[in-house]
């Protein structure tokens, strides 16, 4: 529901003034998100959202960076920083930026323009995907309909397989659930795709080499669970173990010091206390998920504002959540409720 609001508020918020919607909210740091920049078809990923070309993720940069001050996770949990002389004791406006699922644009793309206009970021890894050893379900039901739409074989090999009407198929297969991964497999063989190949050919994430120029220059690397779960299918115990098991092997692998997780989906249903304990237990040192432009509570347990949802400028995607932000405020509905 959350998302049809924002696609009709969009039109509107885009007239509106940001300097206004940023001070009558009180919201000054904000957490934008992206998985990937590319001017190419990537079939893993062109059913699933609509993704910025590099014009306009530079576009993007330059629009947000006019109000908000790039900052990393790092610097956000140190607490508020101060502008020379400029701020008058007032609070900067800042964005802390992350990618999320570590694929390989992050290394080819996204991390030169960031260098070259020195933005700070942090990127959330798969560790099974790392070096393209697996690949996340979403991305291989968006290959299997992207297969499906541009061919008519593969099209009635689907229909026939999954006995629903053709015109039904892209729908159905946009819908499989995690815990349905053989029918993306046997639906796979069906129409002729092989997702081992596919990788080889065409790698969808960085390898390990990649993660650590990632790290020399300089980006924050954070865990995104080891093979994107659905947590909302996993107990209390699961999660944490998911969440320490992949913590524990970017330590090991690649030395990263820090401890932040994004949640993969979303944050909803995981349990209060849960997260409390986390944090408490230093598990994490920081927890993201993505809610938007919302309160936790918490400092190290933020919500972040998905750029991707809406197909829409950067900055019209910022003055629909500051908007829906202030249409919530009557109703006390800013914090997460979890």
């Amino acid at each position: 529901m959350s998302d049809l609001i924002r696609k009709k508020l969009a039109p509107v918020a885009r007239r509106m003034e940001m300097e206004r919607l940023i001070r009558l909210s009180g919201q000054r740091d904000i957490f934008p998100f992206y998985h990937v920049v590319s001017g190419f078809h990537l079939p893993h990923v062109r059913h699933l959202y609509r993704y910025r070309r590099e014009d306009e993720f530079e576009r993007d940069l330059e629009e947000m960076l006019h109000w908000f001050e790039p900052i990393g996770f790092g610097e956000y949990l140190e607490g508020e920083s101060r502008s020379n002389g400029a701020g008058r004791g007032k609070r900067k406006r800042r964005m802390a930026l992350s990618f999320d699922d570590g694929l390989a644009e992050c290394h080819q793309v996204i991390a030169p323009v960031l260098k070259r206009k020195g933005v700070p970021a942090t990127f959330f890894l798969n560790n099974h995907f790392i070096d393209n050893r697996g690949l996340f379900y979403r991305y291989k039901a968006s290959l299997i309909a992207d297969r499906i739409i541009s061919e008519c074989k593969a099209r009635e090999a689907a229909s026939e397989y999954l006995k629903i009407p053709e015109a039904q198929v892209v729908r159905a297969v946009l819908m499989v659930r995690q815990d349905q991964q053989a029918l993306l497999d046997e639906l796979a063989r069906k129409v002729d795709l092989n997702f081992v190949e596919y990788l080889r050919e065409q790698p969808v994430y960085m390898n390990s080499q990649q993660v650590r120029e990632m790290i020399d220059w300089g980006f924050e690397i954070g865990g995104h669970s080891p093979d994107h779960a659905d947590f909302s299918l996993l107990g209390p115990g699961e999660i944490t173990g998911q969440i320490t098991t992949s913590l524990d092997d970017l330590q090991q692998r690649f030395g990263v010091t820090t401890r932040y997780f994004s949640f993969p989906f979303t944050s909803n249903g995981i349990p209060r206390e849960l997260i409390h304990n986390l944090v408490d237990e230093r598990v994490v040192e920081l927890l993201v998920g993505t809610a938007g432009l919302k309160k936790t509570g918490r400092r190290e347990f933020v919500q972040r504002i998905p750029v991707e949802s809406l197909e829409v400028p950067s900055m019209d995607v910022l003055r629909t959540e500051y908007l829906y932000y202030l249409l919530k405020m009557p109703l006390g509905r800013n914090t997460l409720r979890y």
